[in-house]
């Protein structure tokens, strides 16, 4: 069996949480259901998403150098199902899925009902197979609902992480 396959065996036995990364606005927006992302620094405050350079997403990030990481909640399989489809929404359909909040250059759009929504400016890009590593800095941060579980990846299904008491 090939490397590739060994390895895509064995991430599913590793539990992610997902993520909807988007970027863009009007015509050009675009989002996508990820689970490749890792928090790097809280001084400066870094994130670090791997974006497939073949996804509809990755011009939009790239492009603008800028990008949004929506944590999901256990309430949201639904969107990351929606989010991980070949028929994901695009440009000005996303309006339907995402709030805006701020006005301007200040408008910030966030999935309601996720646990946080993260603005992220790119600070560096690196290469990585057929994904490209970007190094966001986090610029704002909004909370969102936390009374909710997260909402996990595991063995090729979706499951959840019970919202616990701190």
């Amino acid at each position: 069996m090939p490397v590739r396959d060994d390895l895509r065996s064995v991430m599913r036995l590793f539990p992610t949480g997902v993520t909807v990364l988007s970027s863009g606005q009007g015509a050009h927006a675009a989002a996508m259901t990820a689970n490749s992302f890792v928090s790097i620094s809280l001084e400066p405050p870094r994130v670090l998403v791997s974006v497939m350079k073949s996804s509809r997403t990755y011009p939009a990030i790239d492009t603008t150098g800028e990008f949004q990481v929506h944590l999901l909640s256990d309430r949201q399989g639904d969107l990351a199902r929606l989010f991980a489809s070949r028929d994901k929404p695009f440009g000005r359909e996303l309006d339907a899925h995402f709030t805006t909040e701020g006005d301007g250059v200040e408008a910030r759009p966030y999935l309601p009902g996720a646990l946080a929504s993260l603005g992220c400016r790119i600070e560096e890009r690196f290469p990585g197979g057929d994904h490209t590593l970007f190094l966001g800095r986090v610029e704002h941060v909004r909370p969102g609902e936390d009374t909710a579980g997260a909402l996990l990846f595991h063995r090729g299904r979706l499951t959840s992480a019970p919202a616990g008491a701190e």
